[in-house]
């Protein structure tokens, strides 16, 4: 019995030794520790506490850290790694790409690191908690940094209903293990922004821009009768300089010339064409409006439109359609040169044009057109029970379903007691025949998509006249329909401009098979730089671009 007591005692001796020899947590187990622990917390609470006072954003943290069974990814025992600095050079600029450093807490983030670094001065222990909040800062920041350069800050399928393109996708968590184990930071977030050249030439107005900005922008002309060729005074001087600031007008003018004379008359109509206005070199209302128009929100305005450009497939195509439906254009580019260029009309109020990409594989000569039961209800049914007749002079068709127009089973509508019939449950589906009174007019071109548009033809060719031509129930009208066509069937033998004008004569509709399918992107762009470099601006005539956009104004 004895012996069994000392033996007792000896064992509780050696495990009080062994436990004093026992590791230490080191750093880096404290904070994993914390980690994980803010991490399971997030499970029962809403959100992860990121620092004091801040909360994470990125909904890829618990992933990420998952994935690193919970190791802290910007330190070590021995305090934060040369990976933070790169990555603090990296969002310091950050509104070179037209977003906000302060959105990554760059403030915060740099408080810790003094912290950390007066603490290590004075030969006091790293502090665990506070290295856990500079880790988590550092990786929601990078997480966030990183999908707004992939993904857009803007989700513009909410500001904009029918923007169908979405956005550009990759395992961001997987980009941000990589950076970390190979140490490249800078170049492993830059690889996300687009590759689009239209984005990069945008991206370098965008830090002229701000360089204008940091010299004070341009002055504001103050409101007077219109300034064309031979005026004068003071108003004119101000103009020479809102130009000079600008670009438009070249350094070598007279600054204090107070005479309008040929040079500035050209300025003021190359400052016009670039701003979607009528190129005739006299400041009216209009271009003073335009003129004055701030260098912030210009600023702004690019950076927004750089936002949207990350929605853009990553490949759009060496060859592709572009429509620009803020600008009422199209433009046809083949290995980056315009081929091209037409007017359209796009969609207007609610019944804008949907935002999309999409593959072009046929064309319809002499198209149906299958009316959509909305404008069936409000316009087609009115019109009905005001003239019994308006479907014959129309020749539009009514079918019970469209399955039925496919076997060519139409309802006799004099046999439909129409003044009964309500808009709010139709019954019928009307299909308008090919021929000059057809909205579609002779050619329609076909590229699936959600939105189920297309481009055409329409017999309206005086609204092409219009300077603002947002007319349209959705789908895109072009101006030149048969020049298209003819571009598109160029390598189909014996489609000749002449064989398409024989062809729509006869007036059978005829569905026709591109040689080569062409990539089409409809686009919402208000600032863009042309094929010339001009940066260009157009009016929001959707009003989208007020949307929450904050983005440093002038050199830093």
């Amino acid at each position: 019995m004895k012996r069994i007591q000392i033996a007792g005692i000896f064992i509780c001796f050696l495990l009080l030794v062994f436990a004093d020899l026992a590791p230490a947590k080191t750093v880096v187990d404290q904070v994993s520790g914390n980690i994980k622990e803010r991490i399971k917390t997030s499970e029962v609470s809403p959100t992860i506490k990121c620092g004091e006072g801040i909360a994470c954003e990125s909904a890829l943290l618990p992933k990420f850290y998952s994935e690193r069974d919970f190791q802290p990814a910007w330190s070590d025992d021995y305090g934060p790694t040369p990976y933070v600095k790169n990555f603090l050079d990296v969002i310091r600029v950050a509104y070179r790409e037209g977003l906000n450093p302060e959105d990554y807490h760059p403030g915060k983030i740099k408080a810790v690191i003094t912290e950390l670094n007066e603490h290590r001065s004075k030969g006091e222990p790293l502090d665990a908690v506070r290295l856990t909040d500079l880790d988590l800062m550092l990786t929601d920041a990078f997480l966030l940094y990183a999908s707004h350069l992939l993904e857009g800050r803007v989700d513009h399928q909410h500001v904009y209903p029918g923007w169908v393109i979405s956005e550009r996708s990759t395992d961001l968590t997987a980009v941000l293990h990589y950076a970390l184990e190979s140490g490249a930071i800078k170049s492993s977030l830059a690889d996300l922004a687009p590759a689009y050249k239209g984005y990069t030439r945008l991206k370098e107005k965008l830090d002229s821009y701000r360089h204008i900005a940091g010299k004070g922008g341009w002055p504001k002309i103050p409101k007077g009768p219109m300034l064309h060729k031979g005026s004068h005074g003071k108003r004119v001087a101000i103009l020479r300089q809102r130009l000079i600031a600008s670009g438009d007008l070249s350094f070598e003018a007279p600054i204090l010339n107070i005479v309008f004379d040929h040079n500035l008359e050209k300025a003021v109509s190359r400052f016009q064409m670039r701003h979607g206005l009528k190129g005739d070199g006299r400041v009216g209302k209009a271009t003073l409006e335009v003129l004055n128009i701030s260098i912030g929100k210009r600023i702004r305005q690019i950076a927004l439109n750089m936002d949207r450009m990350r929605w853009l497939p990553d490949e759009i195509g060496e060859r592709y359609i572009f429509v620009n439906v803020a600008d009422f254009s199209l433009k046809v580019i083949d290995d980056e040169k315009v081929i091209m260029a037409m007017k359209i009309i796009a969609g207007k109020g609610e019944q804008r044009s949907c935002i999309i990409s999409g593959e072009m594989t046929y064309m319809e000569l002499n198209p149906y057109w299958r009316i959509p039961d909305s404008i069936a209800a409000k316009e087609i049914l009115p019109q009905i029970k005001k003239n019994p007749g308006y479907l014959t002079e129309k020749r539009i068709k009514v079918f019970k379903d469209w399955a039925e127009a496919d076997e060519e089973k139409a309802v006799d509508p004099k046999k439909v007691k129409w003044s009964s019939v309500k808009a709010s449950n139709l019954g019928y589906k009307f299909r308008q025949e090919s021929g000059p009174t057809n909205p579609l007019g002779r050619i329609k071109f076909i590229f699936p998509n959600l939105c189920e548009i297309y481009l055409h033809d329409t017999p309206a060719r005086h609204l092409f006249g219009q300077s603002r031509r947002d007319l349209s129930h959705g789908c895109i009208r072009i101006e030149k329909p048969v020049e298209l066509a003819t571009y598109l069937l160029k390598n189909k033998e014996t489609w000749t401009r002449k064989k398409i004008l024989a062809e729509i004569k006869k007036e059978k509709r005829q569905v026709v098979m591109l040689p080569e399918p062409i990539n089409v992107h409809i686009f919402y762009g208000t600032a863009w730089v042309d094929q010339d470099g001009e940066l260009q601006f157009r009016s929001d005539i959707y009003r989208i671009d007020d949307v929450p956009y904050k983005v440093p104004i002038g050199i830093r």
